[in-house]
């Protein structure tokens, strides 16, 4: 039998829950409270750029935070129940084991409890597997409501200043410095935390 955490270990299932925007997630820090979320001046010529840190975006977004909570407690939950089964069913086994050799089951018998015994581990892999495609599912859900949210952020803010682009800096962009005041992430989650609550 494998074992739950064997096909999802929690620390993948959180790397996996915070890969969002093509950037693989880390829980970076948010800017300091202090700083004003406004947007950055104008450029006066050229190309008018600004920047977030999509890192600080997932840290910062408290709907975000509170449905990964949930999600890692569901799925703590589903690996505490596969393993509950698969202890009861180990202990049933050795229970078995100890009576063939006492010679206290008739060939037939043995034979009717084998295949017992295999249907149920059966059914315990099925479990597993709804549990943990379940889980993936709800994943997905908020990988993808997060994206789209931010999206339209960036989108109000783009068409409210004018900006020529919006990028992204963190692990795994193609942005490695940036200047502080063209950074737009408090802003970005202003917006994020002040429209809803709740990641449907």
């Amino acid at each position: 039998m494998t074992d739950f955490a064997r096909i999802l270990p929690l620390s993948a299932l959180v790397l996996l829950c915070f890969t969002f925007f093509g950037c693989e997630g880390t829980t970076g820090e948010t800017a300091p409270a202090s700083q004003a979320a406004e947007a950055p001046a104008r450029a006066t010529s050229g190309l008018d750029i600004v920047f977030v840190k999509v890192d600080s975006l997932q840290a910062g977004y408290t709907a975000v935070a509170t449905e990964l909570q949930r999600l890692e407690a569901n799925f703590l939950k589903a690996q505490q129940s596969h393993a509950g089964r698969v202890q009861a069913l180990e202990t049933e086994v050795k229970g078995l084991q100890n009576q063939m050799q006492q010679g206290l089951l008739a060939p037939n018998k043995v034979q009717a409890e084998q295949q017992r015994i295999a249907r149920k581990e059966q059914e315990i892999m099925q479990q597993r597997d709804l549990a943990l495609n379940s889980i993936q599912e709800d994943q997905m859900r908020i990988q993808q409501n997060f994206s789209e949210r931010v999206q339209a952020v960036l989108e109000e803010l783009q068409e409210e200043n004018g900006y020529d682009f919006i990028l992204n800096q963190g692990q795994n962009s193609a942005v490695l410095v940036t200047n502080d005041a063209y950074d737009i992430t408090n802003l970005v989650l202003e917006r994020l935390n002040a429209a809803s609550d709740t990641i449907q």
